[in-house]
Parts: C-alpha cells; structure tokens; sequence
C-alpha cells in the first residue's frame, strides 16, 4: 500500500470513529504514536477500536477519546454517571497521573492490538485488576508529590 492510500485510510477511520464519515463493517485501526499505554499497546502497534459510547464502558477498558484535536487511548479507572452527564477518570498504563474527561469525549473501545512486526491482532487485557491498580499509582504519586508542593508553597509565600 503506497502512502496516500495509508493517508486516506487514515482519514477514513479517523472521519469514521469522530462520526463525521460513514463506519466500517470491521472494526476501525489506527496506529498508535506514544508510549503512554506501555507495556500493554506498544508504540507504531494498530489498535482495533469498536465504537461504543462512554456509559457502556466499564472500570479496567481501554477508552479512546478526543482530546482537542487528538485522539488519545487510556485505561478507565473510575466512571461517575448521572442521568445528564458521565465523568471518567482516565490514566495511560505508562503514566504517573489521570486526569478526569467528559463522557461525551469517549469515541470508542479498544479490543485488540496488532503489533508492527506482523503478529496477528490479540484482545487487550481489559481487567478491573488493572483499574484498581491504576487508581493506587495515582494516589501514591500524588500523595508523594504533595511534600514537594507544600515546601514550595511554604518558600515561595
């Protein structure tokens, strides 16, 4: 496949999973750029992402949502539903920190990765393990850090 067929498939599935195209019958695959959901999505793996919407997402799948002009994969650690409104917060397996998103954000779910070197697709590890261990590399490096930020405050007052 030359590039400009790459290029338009790109687009295609980008258009398709943003809702601004027509959805394939299989599902959607986008590479992957950064290496915040080591080591279970390598960098330049494909990603096969199903679109579903945030409230039939649960604990320990791996989201991916729109982030400005971007489209990121991170776990769900944590969902806050009310009738209006879903709150989710979200944290790359790579990271030290989540943040919270919008339920409305949450384009889709990934199912399978296929990895560069031509492996066939295999399912991701979706486990509410994983989200709970998430949510405790959250707090401790939150609670670690807050020493830092209180002699900071102190000297800079």
């Amino acid at each position: 496949m030359d590039s400009n067929q790459q290029r338009e498939q790109l687009m295609d599935s980008w258009l398709a999973l943003t809702g601004e195209g027509p959805v394939p019958e299989g599902p959607i695959r986008l590479p992957v750029l950064s290496g915040s959901m080591l080591p279970h999505i390598p960098v330049q793996s494909v990603i096969h992402i199903k679109i579903i919407k945030a409230r039939d997402c649960s604990p320990g799948d791996v989201v991916v949502y729109r982030d400005g002009d971007r489209l990121v994969v991170h776990r769900m650690l944590w969902r806050l539903g009310w009738r209006s409104a879903v709150l989710i917060f979200e944290k790359g397996d790579a990271n030290n920190r989540g943040g919270w998103i919008r339920g409305q954000q949450v384009l889709g779910l990934v199912q399978a990765v296929e990895l560069k070197d031509g492996e066939p697709a295999r399912p991701l590890a979706c486990h509410s393990s994983l989200a709970i261990a998430g949510l405790q590399a959250d707090f401790l490096h939150r609670v670690l850090a807050l020493p830092r930020r209180l002699k900071r405050w102190i000297f800079n007052s």
